[in-house]
């Protein structure tokens, strides 16, 4: 029966993923990322993050685990960069880290059923597909697959990698690309708020400064939404007049709507009720707009 409210967008290009597999895959990537993926069933999925000793996020992404191993998904223009570094860190344990040749489809709409999408016809000799539902306030997710086939058989609309990238944007999940590696802590991405980080399991790369952020009060950056013009571009920086030519953002991503743009800017709190400019001091004007989830640090914090 064809699907009446569903979209799905190609995100080759865009998104990426690694297929990380094998006896100690487990017990490997417990040590290198942010959350407890002990907890995480057969055919679940999480936000996590991969930082250096500094807890500056190398990347973040989609977890989702399955009995084939698990698959993460990541900005495509760092899925080589961290399947080499994963491998570097890898040592004796028995673990295969790939990035997976089949394409990113990202998937939207109130009429998403799992089990339609998911399903391989019988008879095709093609790798089962990857579906790994993302925990936004509308059904979503991604999907890893050789070709869109599937969904053009559910009836589902193909839009843009744009209109994908603009529901991720209001969702409030922002993917760090090249342009931003390195250069924000996982909280500042909201990855605290989006239940990305676990504090109670056992160490990882940059555990001590997610954790001071965490137990000291020290954080004084998150993730907003904002509304700018058309040319704006992951890696911009953000200014407040208050703080002169200290930047005091950067966008970490962005999609294009008429003739304006919607972003995903870490930002420092204290200037939230300033104008903000992009690119420079006297840049366009920048407006906040609406998370769907409450930003952990209140007026009273900042």
């Amino acid at each position: 029966m064809p699907m009446a409210d569903i979209q799905y967008a190609p995100l080759t290009g865009t998104l990426g993923a690694l297929h990380i597999h094998g006896p100690d895959a487990e017990k490997f990537l417990q040590g290198q990322f942010s959350n407890d993926l002990l907890q995480l069933p057969s055919g679940a999925g999480q936000w996590s993050s991969y930082s250096t000793a500094k807890g500056r996020m190398i990347a973040n992404f989609f977890l989702q685990r399955e009995e084939s191993g698990f698959y993460m998904f990541l900005a495509a223009d760092l899925a080589d960069e961290v399947s080499q570094r994963l491998r570097k860190f890898r040592l004796m344990a028995k673990a295969e880290i790939e990035v997976c040749a089949e394409s990113v489809w990202g998937i939207w709409g109130a009429d998403l059923q799992r089990e339609e999408v998911h399903t391989k016809p019988a008879g095709e000799d093609a790798p089962s597909p990857i579906l790994a539902t993302l925990p936004w306030s509308k059904p979503a997710a991604l999907l890893l697959a050789q070709d869109s086939d599937q969904l053009q058989r559910t009836g589902a609309q193909e839009c843009s990698a744009n209109d994908w990238w603009a529901e991720a944007i209001r969702a409030g999940t922002a993917f760090i690309t090249r342009a931003t590696t390195e250069q924000v802590i996982p909280q500042e991405l909201n990855l605290e708020v989006l239940g990305g980080i676990n504090f109670k399991k056992g160490c990882y790369p940059g555990q001590e400064i997610v954790a001071r952020s965490h137990y000291l009060g020290a954080l004084k950056r998150q993730c907003y939404l904002l509304y700018g013009p058309a040319e704006m571009q992951a890696g911009q920086q953000i200014f407040a007049p208050s703080m002169g030519e200290q930047a005091v953002g950067v966008v970490i991503n962005v999609a294009k709507e008429d003739t304006a743009s919607i972003a995903l800017v870490v930002l420092r709190a204290a200037n939230d009720q300033e104008p903000l400019h992009l690119g420079q001091e006297d840049g366009p004007v920048l407006q906040i707009g609406t998370l769907p989830y409450p930003l952990p640090l209140s007026q009273q914090e900042k």
